[in-house]
């Protein structure tokens, strides 16, 4: 009989120790689930807040070679991808996060989660939860593992871009608009939304201006550019001088192709603005800065 008593009391202790791991793995598998919830939200909400200001540095940053191939290795950059080297690197102000898609993780991301231990918590319970991903940079899917964190934060950062670049607010314009027309006008409705007062410059005569915009004090000359490859000197040296013949108060330069290194560096002694379309929804702070 006290055989008996025994038995039952190592079954119920075995049920109780078996129960308890139980709900340790239900209450585990939640919070790597809430983790995981919260870090990809986190991520892709700090993407869209900032995608205009995402695709302005991936279109600055970008080298073009006399044939029109791009380069994008000073956005993408190098970061180190242990937890130990990141720290070590911030703390010693390495250069591998001064720019790009670096740079805004730690300016931007790490900050939002306060510290780098809690961001690899988030991150390792996304793991878990997420075994493999979908890579924008080698164009494939494969299994996940820690040190792909950046390699995720740069996939989903350049899908924001891309997305940008395609679904651009011109596949919205009537299409009867002539060639370079086209561009201008759409260029005119997005300041037109923001309150901006626009006016085209006539056909002839224009001086390298194409619209002007005003609104407070500021009168601004815009020339606008839908070209396939970057625009160079001649554009820049167009707009300089048509400022101060239609008495502007800023030049600026609106290309879908991006910038010469050279035309980058002419616009800056002149003092002629490089943006893209996509800035212009946010030009007058973008000139107050």
């Amino acid at each position: 009989m006290k055989f008996f008593f025994i038995l039952i009391f190592i079954i119920f202790l075995i049920f109780i120790v078996a129960r308890n791991y139980q709900i340790k793995k239900k209450r585990f598998k939640l919070n790597n689930a809430l983790n995981s919830n919260f870090f990809i939200k986190t991520i892709n909400n700090l993407i869209e807040e900032n995608k205009y200001n995402l695709l302005e540095e991936r279109i600055r940053l970008r080298e073009i070679d006399a044939y029109g191939n791009e380069d994008f290795k000073k956005w993408i950059g190098n970061p180190p991808l242990s937890e130990k080297a990141i720290e070590n690197n911030i703390n010693k102000g390495s250069k591998r996060f001064k720019e790009g898609i670096p740079y805004f993780w730690e300016k931007v991301i790490l900050k939002k989660f306060g510290s780098l231990e809690l961001f690899f918590e988030k991150w390792k319970s996304y793991c878990d939860e997420n075994p493999t991903i979908d890579d924008e940079i080698i164009g494939s899917i494969r299994n996940l593992e820690n040190e792909d964190w950046f390699v995720f934060i740069a996939s989903q950062i350049e899908k924001s871009c891309l997305n940008l670049i395609e679904n651009n607010y011109s596949k919205n314009i009537n299409e009867s608009y002539k060639k370079g027309i086209k561009f201008e006008n759409h260029c005119m409705e997005i300041l037109k939304q923001h309150g901006w007062e626009v006016k085209e410059t006539p056909n002839t005569g224009d001086q390298g201006v194409d619209l002007i915009a005003s609104i407070n004090d500021l009168r601004i000359c815009i020339q606008c550019k839908d070209h396939e490859k970057a625009i160079g000197n001649k554009a820049v040296q167009e707009i300089s001088a048509g400022k101060l013949f239609w008495k502007g108060t800023h030049a600026i330069l609106v290309s879908k192709s991006g910038f010469t290194k050279s035309a980058q560096q002419l616009a800056n002694s002149n003092k002629v603005k490089l943006i893209n379309e996509y800035q212009l929804n946010d030009l007058e702070n973008l000139l107050y800065k």
